[in-house]
């Protein structure tokens, strides 16, 4: 290798922060959090002249080599802000695969096909779509961890302190809210897989992403969720939930090209 660490560093800085401002925007950060990882990531590449270019191998791109290591540096980044990430109970009791499939969609935010490729190329595992499909509905829709916020921020909110009124009923909402949700994932394990992963899906996704994701037609596939979650609110109606707590878990399906509802 010809070229010093330093003039690599200096040759590769557009990419390096090319690769972390996409894996920041690919997260959700705004702008602000996103500038600060971004001059992380370079100070964290010069750090110790140069270690991480000075351990670079040539077994691999110096491209593919600095893309993991800003991965690396993100999800370290994302353990300081939230704390370690730890799987579910469900995905531990299913297996080593539902582990990492959780780790892939809940901690790193990518979606179903995104993680199925990364289970692919990055550890070989050689399921299925339809089975890591299977899988991945039986673990439980985990939202990402909430971003911290700054002191300043937090000096402008008004105070939290309930009074002993508030706070019961504080409470008891999150008592009934913690029945609707198991009362949800007993509905949920009564679907087939991929309709109960269809339903998970579109609490995040627009039918036309899940189509992409999934590789199915987009129209069919509306009407097919539309059908689904209709099924699904009048069980859970049944089982005592009533219509506006319903409406709090599921929406209609959306899609990008504002399919009309009815």
């Amino acid at each position: 290798m010809s070229d010093t660490p330093r003039q690599l560093f200096l040759a590769y800085l557009p990419f390096i922060k090319q690769v972390a401002t996409h894996v920041c925007r690919r997260h959700g950060f705004s702008r602000e959090d996103t500038d600060e990882f971004v001059s992380l990531a370079q100070v964290k590449l010069i750090e110790d002249d140069y270690a991480i270019f000075r351990k670079y191998k040539e077994k691999s791109k110096l491209s593919t080599y600095l893309n993991v290591v800003i991965q690396n540096l993100f999800r370290d980044h994302l353990n300081h802000l939230w704390g370690k990430w730890r799987p579910s109970q469900e995905a531990k009791r299913l297996g080593p695969l539902a582990i990492q499939l959780e780790r892939l969609m809940s901690r790193d935010r990518l979606s179903f096909n995104e993680a199925c490729e990364t289970l692919r190329t990055n550890h070989h595992v050689e399921a299925s779509v339809e089975e890591l499909a299977e899988l991945a509905a039986k673990l439980p829709h985990r939202a990402p961890p909430r971003r911290m916020e700054s002191e300043e921020t937090l000096e402008n909110h008004p105070s939290q302190e309930l009074t002993p009124d508030e706070r019961l009923e504080s409470q008891e909402a999150e008592a009934r809210w913690q029945e609707i949700i198991e009362i949800l994932k007993d509905v949920l394990k009564q679907l087939p897989a991929e309709d109960a992963l269809l339903v998970k899906m579109s609490c995040e996704l627009k039918v036309s992403e899940i189509a992409r994701q999934l590789k199915l037609d987009q129209k069919p596939l509306y009407r097919r969720l539309e059908k689904i979650l209709n099924a699904l609110r009048q069980e859970l109606e049944r089982r005592g939930v009533r219509a506006d707590e319903v409406r709090g878990l599921l929406g209609a399906p959306e899609d990008e090209d504002d399919e009309p509802r009815h």
